[in-house]
């Protein structure tokens, strides 16, 4: 029939997607803050986009990361990889100066992946820092989505993104 001509899938047309595990941010500098946690999963998740990426969510990483440790969580998941994002060092804090609230803020992310499909392992880091009056556009989330936009762009040679443009 017409019907199933037009709407049969072939096998040329089926996805082959690459399945990711994307762990929950892991925070080790102690600073804990949901909303930046959730605003750099969404920036994370956004590299993988379907039909190119299948996401795997799971619960955050507690121990050291390692290959073992990455390799352990794909096979569990029976995934193609795994990237992890970790904030390892936020420091914010404000202060008065003459009439001026001014926000430092100190930010480092580490992002860590394993590729089960070239074995690849690797580590890649991002520092931010600022010191600048305090408004609507200062503070962790700006500087940590920043460093996080460079260490997906460094991604991109392991795990390419299905379009180029920017991330949402």
């Amino acid at each position: 029939s017409l019907n199933g001509l037009l709407f049969s899938p072939s096998p040329a047309q089926a996805f082959d997607s690459v399945k990711i595990v994307l762990p929950e941010i892991v925070d080790r500098s102690g600073y804990n803050d949901s909303h930046l946690n959730t605003a750099l999963l969404n920036k994370l998740r956004s590299q993988f986009r379907f039909p190119k990426y299948e996401i795997i969510l799971t619960s955050a990483v507690k121990t050291p990361l390692d290959q073992a440790v990455l390799e352990k969580l794909v096979a569990e998941k029976a995934a193609d990889g795994a990237v992890v994002l970790e904030i390892t060092h936020l420091r914010n804090f404000t202060y008065y100066l003459r009439d001026e609230i001014i926000e430092e803020t100190d930010v480092t992310l580490m992002l860590t992946y394993f590729d089960k499909r070239t074995s690849r392992f690797g580590r890649f880091r991002a520092d931010r820092s600022a010191r600048e009056i305090a408004g609507i556009y200062s503070g962790p989330l700006p500087l940590a989505l920043e460093a996080t936009e460079e260490l997906l762009n460094r991604l991109d040679d392991v795990f390419p993104r299905q379009s180029p443009g920017p991330r949402y």
